[in-house]
């Protein structure tokens, strides 16, 4: 009799701890739900990666006790796997939308240059001059993050053309490093080394392929 209560009350415990490890794990899914649903959101796919990542590992802990839970917990647990899935649709539309909208149409070649230098830069900072004064050591790990990540997320609709001149604004800035990177902290130095590795792939692997700007539109 003493054996079986000691396995009746072993096996109680373990069930509790199964219980409160599902509820803590049902409750971290809705609350990071509940964050993404909150913050400011950037449609680009590099960022919904992200989130993703972040989401699907959740979910499975929860998945993993979901029949431990309380059913008020099951309820607020599907809302959660109801509304996340709202917000993957919200982006994955916006996503398409930008990519959609990343090659303007625009009949001065000019133009054409300045909307993909204010996309990769910023508005207005790089103009006809090409002067890079506006990057320092304090910003210029931002600013390389920000024109690879923008190249990544559009590269599929660049032409020939906006490669060029892409290579061209990259040099320029990689010029600007060398005149700052006296300055630089050496933890944005390895970062900005691990960029330029992603950007040289992401340019050697699209860069061919593009369509040269006057031949697509010749076609349509």
């Amino acid at each position: 009799m003493i054996t079986a209560a000691l396995v009746l009350t072993g096996f109680t415990a373990c069930k509790n701890i199964e219980k409160e490890t599902a509820a803590a794990d049902a409750a971290r899914l809705s609350e990071y739900v509940d964050s993404v649903e909150n913050q400011a959101p950037v449609y680009t796919e590099a960022n919904w990666r992200a989130i993703d990542d972040g989401y699907q590992a959740r979910a499975l802990k929860a998945e993993k006790n979901m029949a431990a839970l309380e059913e008020a917990d099951k309820a607020k647990t599907d809302a959660s796997k109801a509304k996340y899935a709202a917000l993957k649709t919200k982006y994955e539309f916006n996503i398409k939308e930008n990519e959609a909208t990343a090659k303007v149409d625009v009949t001065s070649p000019a133009d054409y240059r300045q909307v993909l230098r204010n996309r990769l830069f910023g508005e207005g900072k790089v103009g006809n001059d090409m002067k890079f004064s506006f990057v320092t050591a304090e910003n210029i790990h931002d600013i390389y993050k920000n024109f690879v990540n923008t190249v990544e997320d559009n590269k599929k609709v660049y032409t020939r053309e906006d490669w060029d001149e892409i290579n061209v604004l990259y040099e320029a800035l990689d010029t600007r490093k060398n005149a700052v990177e006296k300055d630089l902290a050496a933890s944005d130095n390895i970062k900005i080394a691990r960029l330029k590795i992603r950007f040289a792939a992401v340019m050697a692997t699209h860069r061919g392929g593009a369509k040269v700007k006057e031949n697509s539109d010749s076609k349509q």
